[in-house]
């Protein structure tokens, strides 16, 4: 049922396109009746996506404005590198910037939240209800957007993770495409038997696994795993850390073992060495299991040009269960916005609007924060559609889960869990129970702090 709603949902949109945005305003107005028409006035804006990921809002912020407020100057700060983002933004919400509306983040939310730099969205949302809001939203997302209680960003998108996997080095092997059902004994197993030194130089040049640790690996995109494993990183209070919890440190264990210990994953310096990135050395045919979230699947595609057979793959189950990182942005208002009405406006026309969600799924490559519209987010035709859609929409609606984060996480992030968890992915330290046990007790000290 829910792939012929998507698929309808689709179509939809599709032909909505064709008449144009303008069209599809006829059966509804996108305007709340809080702003003037006639406003003069500049718009101020900033995010992380820069040239090509920006551009499938730009548009909609174009039509929006170009139809409803024509007298407002659109003034973007995009393309703001990911990690000067986080330590801009803070600083100038904190000294009263006059910024509209800004890309958040599920993990930096609660943090802004909780220092009032972000406007409380729920009076917005019950005087001019946002179209599909909640029930056609992904629900992990609307939760990571919320703290205590109140909704500080609308969510736009949303990102499992999981296998792009290199078939051809597999069917070589004689191996079959992991499931969901595969453990992490098995996906070892596969790594163990496909990694190998092919012109005997003896350097390693194909890995069985990739993009799994590297150095400045945040807390979230190793969290499913530490639960597939039976650890967490707190407790439900977020009162107590649980990092020297036994299943906690088998799984970072587990993680460190695949590059020191059994030799299948690359260090940081061997994916250097190569000349690439992560996800180039498995676009170049150098990893038979790369770990990465949905929206690399388009970007690989190109890459790939057809040089090998690739396709998707869930991730495994392990000895606590199956569990799978899902993840997303959105967009907040900051609490210094000179423009708050208009800011969401434009935020439900973005986020709500059909004639357009197909088109931002496609450009991209994305699923949306609208459940109806996930099979824009792959070309007709693409041969990975349907294990596409397995292993991202299905299997992440089903299993997926994030940290539970909080409005220390940001601080936690940085200071506690990359500084010390580092050590484990360069090989500084080898044995994951040291190193947990310092990130126990500075959490300790953060959380009780």
């Amino acid at each position: 049922m829910f792939r012929k709603l998507a698929l309808v949902a689709a179509i939809i949109a599709l032909l909505s396109l064709s008449f144009g945005a303008a069209a599809a305003q006829d059966d509804m107005d996108w305007t709340c009746g809080m702003v003037d028409s006639d406003l003069a006035a500049t718009f101020n804006f900033t995010g992380w996506e820069g040239p090509g990921e920006v551009d499938k809002f730009l548009l909609a912020f174009d039509e929006f404005f170009g139809t409803n407020y024509p007298n407002v100057s659109q003034v973007p700060n995009t393309g703001v590198a990911w990690g000067d983002y986080w330590t801009t933004l803070p600083a100038q919400l904190a000294g009263g910037a006059e910024i509209d509306m800004a890309w958040m983040h599920d993990s930096r939310n609660d943090t802004f939240g909780e220092n009032g730099w972000l406007l409380p969205l729920d009076s917005y949302m019950e005087a001019c209800p946002i179209p599909g809001w909640p029930d056609h939203f992904v629900g992990t997302q609307i939760d990571a957007f919320n703290y205590q209680g109140t909704q500080y960003a609308i969510p736009y998108d949303w990102a499992p993770g999981g296998f792009y996997v290199n078939v051809d080095i597999l069917e070589a092997a004689g191996l079959e495409i992991p499931t969901e059902d595969s453990t992490w004994d098995d996906i070892l197993e596969i790594a163990l038997a496909v990694t190998e030194d092919t012109d005997g130089d003896g350097s390693t040049d194909i890995w069985g696994l990739g993009n799994l640790a590297s150095p400045g690996s945040g807390g979230g995109g190793h969290y499913w795993i530490v639960k597939s494993f039976g650890g967490d990183y707190w407790n439900e209070e977020i009162t107590e850390s649980r990092l020297n919890d036994e299943g906690t440190i088998a799984a970072l264990q587990f993680i460190a073992d695949l590059i020191w210990e059994h030799g299948v994953h690359p260090t940081a310096d061997a994916v250097a060495a190569t000349g690439f990135g992560s996800e180039l050395l498995f676009a170049n045919g150098n990893v038979a299991l790369h770990y990465a979230l949905n929206d690399a699947a388009s970007r690989m595609d190109e890459l790939i040009a057809g040089e090998f057979n690739w396709t998707l793959a869930p991730t495994p189950t392990g000895p606590a269960g199956r569990y799978q990182f899902v993840g997303g942005s959105a967009f907040a208002i900051p609490s210094s916005s000179t423009q708050p009405d208009l800011a969401y406006e434009l935020i439900r026309y973005a986020l709500a609007n059909p004639a357009h969600l197909c088109r931002t799924a496609t450009m991209g490559a994305a699923l949306v924060s609208q459940a109806d519209f996930h099979n824009c987010a792959v070309p007709e035709g693409a041969a990975y559609a349907d294990d596409y859609n397995h292993a991202f929409s299905v299997m992440g609606a089903r299993d997926g889960i994030h940290p539970t984060y909080h409005s220390k996480y940001l601080e936690w992030e940085t200071s506690v869990y990359v500084s010390n968890f580092d050590l484990l992915w360069t090989g500084e330290e080898r044995d994951a129970s040291v190193v947990a046990q310092a990130a126990h007790e500075q959490t300790n000290m953060l959380l009780g702090g």
